[in-house]
């Protein structure tokens, strides 16, 4: 009886170490299955994460992530550049000291800032609550620089008002222009029949001269009311400014101007109408000696750059003049507006038409001193 049982218990020892063995494989195949899909969902996180960070560091935006007390977790080469990447500036334009808000919604806000080369931007910073249902909360802030966007919105603004006041100067140019002629004939005829008497001459020679300086106004008027066509052709803007500074040069000595300049060495190859560039360069020389009666310096540059992987050329003029007040700087663009005695106020308005036609613009910059700062910035076309 007892060699029976102890050959059944035998059997049934067997039986379950059979079965514990099957298990044991059964586990062991199941945490090799659990392990090798583990495996391959580590490496697809790891491929997302990688993914992700590639993404971020490619934006053309400034990314940083957050926590709840500012303090910066991630940020992207961008966001570095534009030297966004400080925390006090950072608590500042999420508000983190509200720990306990649980909104989520973006918000966003615009600011003038100064980038690390000395440029003045305008970014936009939005920023967003994450984690706020579970898990690590903090802020995404995103930074944008919309500066182009900015004066691109100003430039179309400014060529709304610019038509509309073209089209009002463009009729009361030719109706003034009518009589004027009639005034000149009977000037020049008067002046004939009073020959010998010098004292009435002298006052007709006056209304001639009055006349024709209204007739100037009209004829700049009339200039403004054109939109220009450029007669494009190749040419090298290094020669062009180096003409503009050697005529200029004369102007300069006589009112005791020192000249600083900052020009190519080598060609910049270019299509445009150099005869129009020439003139928006000139009158800002012509500003730059008005606005410094008796002595200053002129600062003028002129450099190849690369936009959006398209050559362009920049061109700066900086003087020591007396500036451009905040409340007109929206202003100086403006046809027939003018802060001098004399003048038709036409001349940057001219410019800045001339510019946009060669696909450009001309707007102001700051300047570290007082005076005014412009800068050029014309595509060169297909160099």
């Amino acid at each position: 009886m007892i060699s029976n049982r102890s050959d059944s218990e035998i059997r049934e020892l067997q039986e379950a170490f059979r079965l514990l063995t099957r298990s044991t494989n059964t586990l062991e195949e199941a945490y090799s299955t659990l392990k090798t899909q583990t495996n391959r969902l580590n490496l697809d996180l790891e491929e997302s994460r990688n993914f992700l960070l590639d993404m971020v560091t490619s934006l053309n935006c400034g990314v940083l992530v957050t926590d709840l007390e500012g303090k910066i977790i991630m940020k992207n080469p961008e966001a570095i550049r534009l030297n966004t990447d400080n925390e006090p500036l950072v608590r500042e334009w999420t508000g983190s000291a509200d720990k306990t808000g649980t909104s989520n919604q973006l918000k966003k806000q615009k600011i003038s800032w100064d980038a690390p080369d000395g440029k003045k931007l305008a970014i936009s910073v939005s920023s967003l609550r994450r984690g706020v249902e579970g898990g690590k909360a903090g802020y995404i802030l995103i930074i944008e620089d919309v500066t182009e966007v900015v004066r691109l919105r100003k430039q179309a603004n400014r060529s709304e008002r610019l038509a509309a006041i073209g089209q009002v100067a463009a009729g009361m140019a030719h109706e003034i222009r009518n009589p004027l002629g009639g005034m000149e004939l009977y000037a020049s005829l008067l002046g004939r029949d009073l020959k010998g008497d010098e004292n009435k001459l002298k006052m007709v020679k006056r209304i001639s001269a009055g006349i024709q300086a209204v007739n100037n106004v009209v004829s700049n008027t009339l200039l403004f009311t054109r939109e220009p066509i450029p007669a494009m052709r190749e040419f090298d803007m290094k020669t062009i400014l180096e003409d503009i500074m050697e005529f200029a040069g004369y102007v300069f000595d006589q009112n005791h101007i020192k000249v600083k300049t900052r020009l190519p060495k080598e060609p910049i190859l270019m299509k445009g109408d150099p005869d129009l560039l020439r003139q928006v360069i000139l009158n800002l020389i012509h500003n730059s000696v008005q606005a410094m009666p008796g002595s200053g310096e002129f600062f003028i540059s002129g450099i190849s750059v690369e936009k959006n992987k398209k050559p362009f050329v920049e061109i700066v003029t900086r003087d020591t003049g007396s500036g451009i007040p905040d409340n007109i700087r929206d202003k100086v663009f403006d046809p027939f507006f003018t802060t001098k005695d004399s003048g038709s106020g036409l001349g940057l308005a001219i410019a800045s038409q001339i510019t946009q036609a060669h696909g450009g613009y001309i707007d102001l910059i700051d300047t570290a001193k007082k005076g005014a700062g412009f800068i050029i910035c014309l595509p060169r076309g297909d160099f």
